[in-house]
């Protein structure tokens, strides 16, 4: 299951479990009804609680820091040896990862 950490959405949990994930560093809007990923302290932590709760492994969407999209790592070539996969950071895209040569190709 892919989260993304901007907004996700969780089942009903009791106050004990939503205590927790406040603390190790989830935000919730009650507006949007949609958690996010306030603090990145404890972020292996979270993400074992969240696989309890939802009963799944999971992964988070890595934003891109070079045109700010949103994308999964398994679409990654890098995916075997990296040391953030899928946990809420920020990598670059396989789209800006393209050779400079290959892009203006395309656009021309």
């Amino acid at each position: 299951m892919l989260l993304n950490k901007k907004g996700f959405k969780l089942p009903r949990v009791e106050k004990e479990k939503f205590i927790t994930l406040i603390r190790l560093g989830l935000e919730y809007d009650s507006q949007k009804m949609l958690f996010s990923i306030k603090n990145y302290n404890n972020v292996n932590q979270l993400r074992d609680t969240l696989q309890d709760i939802l009963k799944s492994e999971i992964s988070f969407t890595q934003t891109c820091t070079i045109c700010n999209i949103d994308f999964g790592c398994s679409i990654c070539k890098y995916a075997k040896t990296c040391s953030t996969k899928d946990l809420p950071f920020n990598c670059v895209c396989t789209q800006c990862l393209r050779p400079k040569k290959q892009i203006q190709q395309q656009l021309f």
